[in-house]
């Protein structure tokens, strides 16, 4: 009887022994998938800084687009030359690439102006910040794991939403583009001879190019203006990560 209550009593023992054990297992499984998950949001504010930083850049280049339209818009007959375009672009640049170390480069060389006609009245800016380390978060499971709300709905915003609306204005703008650059083509390809891009601008103005060109005015406003809000939308971000998780 007395060995019947021994093992009767081991048994208890190695069942709440295990027990513990799992239980001991889960806590710190938890405590990693927590410390993992600060730890990821904690990385994703050095991408958010990049794409403040990106998008001040590319505010700069929009904000010089604008005024430069505006300028064409003003006195087509004028500002549309190639000299004057020149000089607008060296005052307001907007049109660049980037070099093997990925730093920005600004078109403002005499090989860049010789196909003026072909980007600057057409230009619509690509639009690609980072998001790495947001799809890691959502790859990994790691977002949902966030517990406070507040966070997780509003970097799931800003990634998504909220950059939908500079992309859509994005699109907006490529569209005017496209039709400019067809208007031209078009007068081109009709031409009884051969005529250069700034023959076509410069000479065969019509009523639809102006309203393209006036319509472009309203649609990189509209790209600033969203670009505008998206930045501060990144800033508060940043703001609201730094302010639960530090």
């Amino acid at each position: 009887m007395k060995k019947l209550g021994k093992y009767f009593f081991e048994t208890i023992a190695i069942f709440i022994g295990i027990l513990l054990s799992f239980s001991v297992d889960r806590c710190t499984r938890e405590n990693q998938e927590i410390e993992d998950t600060k730890k990821s949001v904690l990385t994703l504010v050095k991408e958010i800084e990049n794409n403040i930083k990106y998008c001040e850049n590319h505010l700069f280049q929009l904000e010089n687009m604008q005024t430069i339209n505006r300028n064409i818009t003003s006195s087509m007959k004028n500002n549309l030359k190639k000299d004057k375009l020149i000089k607008l672009h060296n005052s307001y640049p907007f049109g660049h690439s980037y070099d093997i170390n990925g730093n920005l480069i600004y078109w403002n060389k005499k090989e860049n102006y010789d196909n003026i006609y072909q980007w600057m009245i057409t230009w619509w800016n690509t639009f690609v910040p980072e998001d790495i380390y947001f799809k890691s978060l959502v790859n990994s499971g790691n977002l949902v794991l966030i517990d406070d709300y507040e966070v997780s709905r509003e970097i799931e915003a800003v990634y998504t939403t909220r950059k939908e609306r500079v992309i859509v204005n994005l699109t907006l703008l490529k569209e005017n583009s496209d039709k400019i650059r067809s208007w031209a083509e078009e007068k081109r390809n009709k031409s009884k001879e051969m005529v250069s891009r700034e023959f076509v601008f410069n000479e065969m103005q019509d009523l639809k190019l102006r309203n393209l060109l006036n319509d472009r005015n309203y649609h990189i406003g509209l790209r600033v203006m969203s670009l505008k809000n998206y930045i501060k939308s990144l800033k508060n971000l940043k703001k609201l990560i730094e302010n639960n998780y530090k």
